[in-house]
């Protein structure tokens, strides 16, 4: 079995959480299965372990000395990577609530792999013992975690503070996420349910590495000589360390090793120094787990005075294993605490902590007696005593979460899950536009489908393929009004945000601009382009591929368009102009109208720019229709094309509507993909190498024609993976009747969302979905679940027009550029991926070009 473990401390720090991971981890190796670990960072502090995996901190920010991991698209890009060069991962366990847990739900939910959650370190007590202000604290972390988390369930009334009960909010819903829930402890199982967790929770003590209890000796027990107190943990103020300085202080003939870092190591300090209690109590700093083992070992008894905050405490378990007495205040801690095997003060005052230290330095001979007690349990905590039942965890997540991958239809609306991170006003705005596809792949689990919001409208998000493809080849009607208004100054008027006869008019009266013949002129064309455009590239220096990319399909595009010498001008002015409004349509059609509206700037150049856009290309039209030719190009065709069933003809102002359409339909999405093909080309040197081969083969040092490409079976795999990889991360329309899925109706004017990435990266129809892998498209492999889930272009009577003349667009720039070129990446800055445009963008492609060395044995 390969478990992924995420964590928000790195192993190598001092701390509970990290002691319990790592030894679980140990156990776990030992028994045969492998484990992953994805950490935070920890600065100063590095790992060689290849199993270890630090994901991204956010710069300059730490809580409680531990560097603070946001739940990213660039963690997310790493997370996948991981996944995808290791191999399956059957089992996701996070450990922590903050980022990295969240990045790891994330993940889980995006391979659909089952999740367990082991839920044990109180956040609530943590947050009022350490914040300065812990109401304002727990409600921003309650806001930030409920972006990526749903917190939908139940929350009962209890006797506790605001910022505990926002704490438990954030608790509670990280352990209902996941199919299966652990507590080390019955008494914080019972605090969990009583806080409205309802999934299957398992109390499974922690345990502590076997490995390491098997190095360690245990002294024989001085009789005599002071009370020697150890101390291990993190110097925080939950674990009430100055509190027990000051007991120690009251008691003669008791000395105190504190062993441990953190925010209270400078306080500690003053106040040894201002009592002058340097030669009894002691502070070592930072410690591995076996010094501390060692340490107990030669002590007298544990010093363990949290009160309220400790689930069960690693440090007791491990003074279990040695044999060492606890002196303790918290009574839920009786639940770790053998009887007899140490002393609870009477309450966790510091007075009543000095009055027992006091009567133990008194009359030491009760800890003979303690000691035997605590020996009889040394067996008992070692990790190995755990591991099977934290295997049968694992096994009865995967059964749970198969018992729910294929979850019913919602009855009725108040049924369907509304997204996680809705914001007032925005509503689920900010996480589309600002983590596209982390928000999408994030939904699937929840349901079939969906409820998103975007300012004060309310669509509905069809997460599996089946459901996209009943409700798309439906008789149902369908409008893109906003779309419509978001675009309305460019191309208002064009095929894709027509609706009804209207709709099936106009895609009847463009059709023949993209039949099979007039696409194969479009082809050399294009064929043409592409090698003129790599033979110019530059050598050695450095290129963005993207910046060339949309350079490249611009001009195809356009050449395609106008092929006329007369055309020059209308393609200057959408090299000026497209690729601005085309940067603003995700965000004008994202942006509820009220908002939209403010934006005073932006939307004066918009207005401005679609104006001259549709007057260049409008001065075209008009000089078509006075010569009166067939350039054998898109605008002859429109032009000349007149319907049969009506006799209708498009007037200029179609035109321009449907051309401008087509650039930008064309140039954000090809060059994006042409770019996403040549960074996964790139990242995965077995796929560059095939595709190398593929090409000295068959093109040699020929220029690239479109005869070439049935004889690149390869490149049309690696054409139709990037396709897939990096679908359009959404796509939307408006019903304008009713939609009735089995007892559920969607009302007529609700917004209907799919997103073809989100399918696209379902590992029910793509096994092993974050890996590139262009061979699932060898025709011995690929199968009707891909061809079912493959929905890039669209389904039924939306689907893209122009879809084949974009796949070979594509193929022929990539077999242009690399049979040319060898493009390396530079190592800065990396590959981001951008929303500017409903296919995902690579922010930047910056590479240098080396001149490829083709084979003697190849033609010319």
């Amino acid at each position: 079995m390969h478990i992924a473990m995420f964590v928000d401390y790195h192993p190598a720090t001092l701390g509970g959480v990290q002691t319990a991971v790592d030894a679980l981890r140990r156990g776990l190796e030992r028994a045969g299965h492998r484990v992953t670990l994805f950490v935070a960072p920890s600065p100063g502090l590095t790992s060689d372990d290849p199993n270890v995996v630090e994901l991204q901190p956010l710069s300059g920010l730490a809580m409680n000395g531990f560097a603070v991991v946001a739940p990213t698209g660039r963690n997310d890009t790493l997370i996948d990577s991981v996944f995808a060069a290791r191999g399956p991962v059957d089992v996701v366990h996070t450990h922590t609530t903050y980022g990295v847990s969240i990045a790891g739900m994330k993940a889980a939910r995006r391979h659909r792999i089952p999740l367990v959650h082991s839920a044990q370190s109180r956040d609530d007590a943590f947050i009022e013992h350490n914040s300065p202000a812990p109401y304002p604290a727990a409600l921003v972390l309650r806001a930030l975690h409920g972006r990526f988390v749903p917190h939908s369930h139940h929350m009962p009334r209890r006797s506790e503070s605001r910022a505990a009960r926002h704490a438990w909010w954030t608790i509670v819903a990280q352990g209902q996420a996941a199919d299966q829930v652990i507590t080390p402890t019955r008494h914080f199982a019972d605090l969990l349910v009583e806080h409205g967790l309802t999934r299957p929770i398992r109390v499974i003590s922690n345990g502590v590495d076997d490995t390491l209890l098997d190095s360690i000796s245990v002294p024989e027990p001085a009789t005599d000589g002071p009370l020697r107190l150890v101390w291990c943990g993190r110097l925080s103020a939950e674990k009430r360390l100055l509190e027990s300085i000051e007991a120690v202080r009251h008691t003669s003939n008791c000395t105190l090793d504190i062993y441990g870092e953190g925010d209270l190591r400078g306080p500690a300090e003053r106040l040894i120094a201002t009592y002058r209690l340097a030669d009894r109590i002691r502070l070592h700093g930072r410690a591995t787990q076996g010094r501390c083992l060692e340490a107990m070992a030669a002590a007298d008894a544990l010093l363990f005075p949290s009160h309220g905050f400790d689930t069960q405490g690693m440090v007791l378990l491990e003074a279990l294993a040695v044999g060492l007495p606890i002196v303790y205040c918290d009574p839920a801690l009786d639940e770790t605490v053998p009887e007899g095997g140490g002393v609870r003060s009477a309450n966790p005052s510091r007075e009543a902590l000095t009055e027992t230290l006091v009567k133990l330095a008194a009359d030491r001979s009760v800890l003979a007696e303690m000691r035997k007690i605590v020996g009889e349990l040394t067996d008992s905590v070692r990790q190995s005593r755990q591991i099977e039942s934290v295997l049968e965890i694992y096994r009865r997540a995967g059964e749970t979460h198969a018992e729910h991958a294929e979850q019913p239809l919602p009855r009725t609306l108040a049924e369907v899950p509304t997204a996680p991170g809705e914001l007032p006003v925005l509503g689920h705005s900010l996480r589309a536009l600002t983590d596209a596809p982390g928000f999408v792949t994030s939904l699937s689990t929840l349901g079939p489908i969906v409820r998103i919001r975007f300012g004060n409208k309310t669509g509905y998000l069809l997460t599996t393929a089946e459901l996209v493809r009943e409700v798309a080849l439906s008789t149902t009607e369908f409008d893109r009004e906003d779309l419509r208004e978001a675009i309305e100054d460019v191309a208002g008027g064009s095929v894709n945000v027509l609706r009804g006869e209207e709709h099936k008019l106009r895609r009847r009266m463009i059709s023949p601009a993209l039949r099979q013949t007039r696409l194969a002129e479009y082809a050399h064309t294009a064929a043409d382009i592409a090698n003129t455009w790599a033979a110019g590239l530059p050598a050695g220096t450095r290129v963005n591929l993207m910046d060339e990319a949309h350079g490249l399909v611009l001009d195809t595009v356009s050449a395609t368009l106008f092929t006329a010498d007369f055309g020059a001008t209308a393609r200057r002015e959408i090299r000026d102009n497209v690729p601005w409004l085309l940067s603003q349509v995700i965000m004008r059609t994202a942006l509820p109208p009220q908002l939209r509206r403010l934006r005073v700037i932006a939307n004066y150049r918009w207005r401005t720019k679609a104006r001259h856009l549709r007057t260049a290309v409008g001065a075209i039209i008009t000089e078509y229709r006075r010569r009166d030719e067939d350039f054998n190009d898109v605008v002859s065709a429109l032009i000349r094309h007149t319907d049969s069933e009506t006799g209708a003809t498009l007037s200029d102002d179609h035109i321009i509507d449907e051309a401008i359409l087509m650039l930008a339909g064309g140039v954000g999405s090809m060059a994006s993909l042409a770019g996403w093909l040549w960074h996964e080309v790139m990242r995965h040197p077995d796929v560059a190498d095939r595709l190398y081969a593929e090409l000295d083969t068959v093109i040699g040092s020929d220029p690239v024609t479109p005869e070439h490409l049935p004889d690149l079976p390869y490149l049309k795999q690696v054409v139709a993976e990037t396709i897939r990889f990096w679908g359009p991360w959404i796509s939307a329309a408006n019903a304008t009747e009713d939609i009735h899925l089995g007892t559920l109706t969607i009302p007529a004017g609700s917004p209907i969302m799919f997103s073809p990435y989100m399918v696209q990266h379902d590992p029910r129809y793509f096994p092993n979905p974050e890996s590139f892998d262009p061979a699932r498209w060898d025709p011995d492999r690929s199968d009707d679940a891909a061809k079912v889930a493959s929905l890039s272009f669209g389904v039924g009577r939306r689907r893209c027009l122009g879809d084949h003349f974009a796949m070979l667009e594509i193929a022929l720039a990539t077999a242009a550029l690399l049979t040319r070129w060898r493009p390396t990446p530079t190592p800065k800055p990396g590959v981001r991926a951008s929303n500017r445009d409903f296919v995902l963008s690579p922010s930047a492609l910056p590479v240098v070009l080396h001149p490829r060395k083709l084979a003697g044995s190849l033609r010319g």
